[in-house]
């Protein structure tokens, strides 16, 4: 049985320890201490990272009673110093309080409850059996979480009896066999929970909800909490800044000014589009009326694929076997509209392997990609020669 440290001061960035066991598994070393500050996963929760005798722990797990920290080696003293990434378990402490209100708030607003809850590296996820949250619930439930936070509130943390757990003001009705922990933030939230939280609301800082999406019937939340959320205001709030000077506008003209040069390039792009058609189709007659038979065959060096589809569209509609590359982008356009026994997709499943390019199609079209222009050159060879026999 390890000693819970972490239980009884959430706080503890260190301490000294005896080792009760050493386990070699499956190429990770496990060490069992009497006692410990490292946090395990467990709840959601990730665990805690740190050192044990300047040693790396790389992940904490609980199985029953004993705590094991899996190490990059076995450390060579009985007794050792443990040292915990404090910085890490404040953010955790932060994110998981804040989750706590949310799911608080929640219940208490709209009688929501939490089916789930992730502690990641980047946000916190809450899972809620509502199956739509609108703009403007999200916003009462952030309003009344950041009041709460204010209002500078104790968490309290407790263990109970199974006899004692009907007098718990939890959100959710408790069915258990043995002594359960009950973190209780007063009139916010009440539930049973082993992880590891601050001890006012105030330090939770600010809880901001990123987006709420359906998920499986209910609702997926996203949320940052305290130092994430600064950081990511502190991110944000750079990007209006650069996005101010470059338009030349105050952050509330931000929006009209960026959907104006949206609409501006929408348009630029519809010309270009048209103008592009126009000299595909000029190229296009210039190619048709050069052409020497049902067969066009050319590498072109300076087209994207983009302009060459439209060159190739127009001459195959004109009745023809269009074999079109783009050098530049070494790619590959195959057209067959016409009544010559010519499979584009075959030709390409059963021989483009062989030129060391990718791709495939059906009979009347195909298109393919190299690494390099030699492959490219070689395989448009092959096409024109198999082509020609068909002629």
């Amino acid at each position: 049985m390890t000693e819970k440290l972490y239980y009884k001061d959430a706080y503890i960035k260190e301490c000294e320890a005896n080792v009760l066991d050493i386990i070699e598994k499956e190429g990770n070393v496990l060490v069992v201490l009497d006692k410990t500050p490292f946090y395990p996963e467990g709840g959601g929760q990730p665990s805690d990272i740190g050192t044990i005798d300047g040693i790396k722990v790389n992940y904490v797990s609980e199985q029953g009673e004993t705590i094991y920290h899996h190490m990059e080696k076995a450390p060579k003293n009985k007794k050792v110093k443990c040292l915990i990434d404090f910085e890490r378990r404040f953010d955790h402490m932060q994110q998981h309080s804040g989750e706590h209100l949310i799911s608080g708030v929640i219940f208490k607003l709209y009688g929501g409850n939490n089916k789930g809850f992730h502690l990641g590296e980047e946000y916190v996820t809450l899972d809620i059996d509502i199956d739509h949250f609108s703009e403007d619930m999200i916003k009462k439930v952030e309003d009344e979480v950041n009041e709460y936070i204010y209002a500078n509130r104790s968490f309290d943390t407790y263990m109970v009896t199974k006899d004692e757990v009907d007098k718990v003001p939890a959100r959710k009705r408790i069915n258990v066999d043995e002594d359960i922990r009950i973190v209780e933030a007063k009139d916010m939230d009440c539930c049973p929970c082993c992880g590891t939280h601050v001890k006012t609301t105030s330090e939770v800082g600010i809880v901001k909800i990123l987006k709420a999406e359906r998920y499986k019937g209910m609702t997926r939340i996203y949320i940052k909490c305290g130092k994430r959320a600064l950081k990511d205001f502190q991110l944000k709030h750079d990007i209006v800044t650069n996005l101010n000077k470059a338009l030349s506008v105050d952050e509330n003209g931000i929006l009209d000014r960026v959907n104006k040069q949206f609409e501006e390039i929408e348009g630029l792009k519809r010309e270009s589009s048209r103008l592009k058609s126009i000299l595909a189709g000029i190229e296009a007659e210039n190619i048709i009326k050069n052409a020497k038979s049902k067969l066009i065959s050319i590498l072109i060096e300076d087209k994207s694929f983009e302009d060459i589809q439209l060159i190739g569209s127009i001459i195959e509609n004109n009745g023809y076997i269009v074999i079109l590359a783009s050098l530049e982008e070494q790619k590959i356009l195959f057209l067959n509209n016409t009544d010559i026994d010519v499979s584009c997709g075959k030709l390409f499943k059963e021989h483009i392997k062989e030129f060391n390019g990718k791709g495939g199609g059906k009979d009347k079209r195909a298109q393919g990609t190299f690494d390099n222009k030699e492959d490219l050159t070689k395989f448009c060879q092959f096409l024109s020669m198999t082509v020609r026999e068909k002629l």
